[in-house]
């Protein structure tokens, strides 16, 4: 593509949506008539995939990807993971030909997949690995860095054996680090020792992943081009155009307008019917495991009273906020966290709504509206806190002003707050790092389906040291909890591991570290005539690799 047509491109998209009021920044848009599904082989591939998303993901690099969802996603379009999660969410050997486990669990043999390649031609072999796991620990990246604690050592054996040596048994390695940690290029990181201040460069970006990043425009776009010779086949699509919008309602008109083709956020549910009745648009739905619930800083009052905890998630009405939000598409919130349909849920974790309880906790406590006003006083103080949400999600905005509501009614004023993506982040989890403590009250929050997914990462949301509990984002300290969250991090036994879950889920309802509402189910709309091969993966969506492989090259 050459950089005038490029620029034309940029120039006549961003007219059509400025008059469309959409308000996004944005990017190239497909030539007319290059618009064949990649599902029809006469075809071939389609030509070029415009998919719509919230906020800028940085320069996409392991070190500098923003969000979990949809920044890691995209990062894993350029990179691989040992293993890979199937359809079902199972992981299964991807850049492995064979692996083996000891008996003691403390040893991984991999054999690694011969012929692959990195983007810029180099070979991809074990010394690759050791690379990445020992660069991760010697430079943290949370999520990374987290995932790989259990490795005491890593080594080749040749180009393509590793054998990974444990400290201690991790029951969900293959989930939590062999399918998640991104294989970096040793040739190119090797001399890179501030990967956290990276600036783009196209060389950078580079793995052996299906795409390769080659555009970048900050708050603008994203472009990736096709891999042709990725070594599971061939691309779908032979580019990917992502384009950066303002807000939740820019991209769904840019959507129905088919200015872009998919979105990365699920559809509202009420849009559902209407996109699903315009020409050309599919819809792809079904149950997630992300997370639609509230945090807050228990450190400080009125959070550190487990009475106003309690009667919070007791003022909460969840079938109300599913219903009026989701129109019923989603699972209410359990306070234990882990999510009903799960075979780990603890049926004897009770989550109930009751409004007049939750007035008559607070009255017992003494914290009551001595002036009146209908909001209560805790030591003198009124119960009146900043309530942070992201302003560009606007079911998160919706669920915010619902759940402030619901809290009015017992006496708690929570006053919503719209700020930026970035405020939001900033403020909730500075840095990415919860060693950096808080800066918020009390916030509308979520996570990305892999954490409710991998129950044995329960522990890494309420355990009190910063390096186990890397996304206890409210600052929540039990004994006991920690405790169990390291034993469930070692069990290997699975009946046991199991029952210790089940115990957990019995200390969180208690003690209300977070206050879980929903798990959203997920609807997708995609213009079926540019590309057709979305596949729903168990609990995590459309949005991943598999999506843009023929389904001859999925596990």
């Amino acid at each position: 593509m050459s950089p005038f047509l490029r620029r034309l491109r940029i120039g006549v998209l961003l007219l059509v949506l400025l008059l469309a009021a959409c308000a996004p920044t944005v990017a190239p848009s497909a030539p007319a008539g290059e618009t064949a599904s990649a599902t029809d082989e006469a075809a071939g591939p389609a030509a070029t995939l415009r998919i719509g998303i919230l906020g800028d993901e940085s320069t996409l690099t392991p070190y500098t990807y923003v969000t979990g969802y949809p920044g890691w996603n995209m990062l894993m379009l350029q990179y691989d993971s040992l293993y890979q999660l199937d359809l079902e969410g199972v992981p299964q050997p991807w850049l492995v030909s064979a692996a083996s486990t000891s008996d003691d669990g403390l040893t991984i043999t991999l054999d690694l997949k011969e012929g692959i390649t990195w983007h810029d031609g180099e070979p991809f072999s074990a010394e690759d690995v050791k690379f990445t796991f020992e660069y991760f620990k010697q430079y943290e990246r949370s999520r990374f860095t987290r995932a790989l604690v259990p490795v005491a050592s890593v080594a080749a054996e040749g180009d393509t054996r590793v054998i990974i040596t444990l400290s201690a048994p991790a029951p969900s390695f293959e989930l939590g680090a062999l399918a998640d940690v991104p294989i970096m290029p040793q040739h190119i990181w090797a001399e890179i020792t501030t990967p956290e201040e990276q600036p783009f460069d196209p060389a950078t970006n580079t793995g052996t992943g299906p795409y390769k990043l080659v555009e970048y425009a900050p708050d603008q776009f994203y472009r990736f081009e096709a891999n042709a010779d990725y070594f599971a086949g061939a691309p779908a699509v032979n580019e990917l155009v992502f384009v950066k919008f303002a807000d939740d309602a820019g991209s769904l008109a840019a959507l129905r307008s088919k200015e872009i083709d998919f979105r990365t956020q699920i559809i509202p549910p009420e849009q559902i019917e209407p996109l699903a009745a315009t020409p050309d648009m599919q819809i792809a739905q079904g149950p997630l495991y992300t997370t639609q619930m509230l945090v807050y800083d228990m450190t400080k009052p009125p959070f550190d009273r487990p009475e106003v905890r309690q009667a919070m998630s007791l003022a909460i009405d969840r079938q109300d906020l599913a219903d009026t939000i989701y129109l019923g598409a989603a699972t209410l919130g359990s306070a234990g966290w882990i999510h009903p349909a799960s075979p780990l849920f603890n049926a004897e974790v009770v989550t109930e709504s009751d409004p007049a309880r939750a007035q008559q906790i607070l009255e017992d406590a003494g914290i009551t509206d001595g002036d009146g006003d209908g909001v209560r006083e805790l030591d003198g103080t009124p119960i009146s806190f900043e309530f942070l949400v992201n302003g560009a999600d606007s079911l998160r905005l919706r669920l915010a002003e619902l759940v402030s509501e619901m809290l009015a009614e017992v006496g708690i004023q929570a006053n919503v707050s719209a700020v930026e993506q970035a405020t939001w982040e900033e403020a909730v989890w500075p840095g990415f790092d919860v060693s950096q403590g808080r800066n918020y009250e009390m916030a509308m929050w979520g996570w990305s389906a892999p954490v409710q997914a991998d129950a044995v990462r329960f522990g890494t949301l309420i355990h009190s040291d910063p390096a186990f509990g890397n996304l206890n984002l409210t600052g929540y300290a039990n004994p006991e909890a920690d405790a169990l969250a390291e034993a469930i991090a070692t069990e290997i036994d699975a009946a046991a591991r199991a029952e210790m879950i089940g115990e957990l889920q019995t200390i969180v309802a208690r003690d209300l570290p977070f206050i879980m509402l929903l798990y959203p189910d997920g609807a997708y709309a995609y213009n079926a005539s540019i590309y057709d091969g979305w596949a729903f993966m168990t609990g995590q969506g459309v949005f991943h690799k598999l999506s843009l492989l023929p389904e001859t090259a999925r596990p």
